[in-house]
């Protein structure tokens, strides 16, 4: 009977497999870590010209094609509000991984609420996205430093598959424009 409980030790402790370290990972112990709450990225004079230029056009074709003033005022509202929201830095958030769920500032999600889990490697920073089980909640996002990836993989490939993720239409066109 002392050879059972070993053996279930082993099973709960991964080794990682690409690094040569005798570091394990418990997997009864949550792992934490902070990170921006998403990616931030600098805009220049150009970019602002930019958008101020598409949201006169869209204001133009409010007016003269869809003779809709209410539109034409919402616009520059809403540009206020993107051009506001750019400039605000992310807040830095405490992120965890725990046998319960993965918190992401003091909210948790339960593992029965994803189906699986991708990892996204880019040079803006890594993340991971949590894929829900219901077909049109939104996918959580967890931003992490290279350094802690490997912990985090493990944690969560011992409770979700994992599959490869591939942005939507709408993220794609977001990363274009730099939001």
């Amino acid at each position: 009977m002392n050879e059972q409980p070993e053996e279930i030790t082993q099973e709960n402790q991964l080794q990682p497999a690409d690094s040569g370290q005798n570091e394990t990972t418990n997997l009864h112990e949550p792992i934490s870590w902070q990170a921006t709450e998403a990616t931030h990225e600098a805009r220049g004079m150009v970019w602002y010209t930019v958008f101020a230029v598409i949201v006169a056009g869209l204001m133009a074709l409010a007016i003269f094609v869809f003779q809709s003033i209410t539109f034409a005022i919402l616009l520059p509202v809403m540009a206020v509000a993107v051009i506001v929201l750019s400039i605000h830095p992310p807040a830095i958030i405490v992120y965890s991984v725990s046998p319960k769920g993965v918190y992401v500032a003091d909210k948790l999600y339960d593992f029965s609420e994803f189906r699986a889990f991708g990892v996204i490697r880019e040079p803006r920073g890594d993340s991971i996205i949590l894929l829900p089980v219901k077909r049109f909640s939104p996918g959580v996002t967890l931003y992490f430093k290279e350094e802690d990836g490997e912990k985090i993989v493990d944690m969560l490939g011992a409770r979700l598959p994992i599959q490869e993720v591939k942005p939507d239409g709408l993220e794609r066109f977001i990363r274009f424009v730099r939001l």
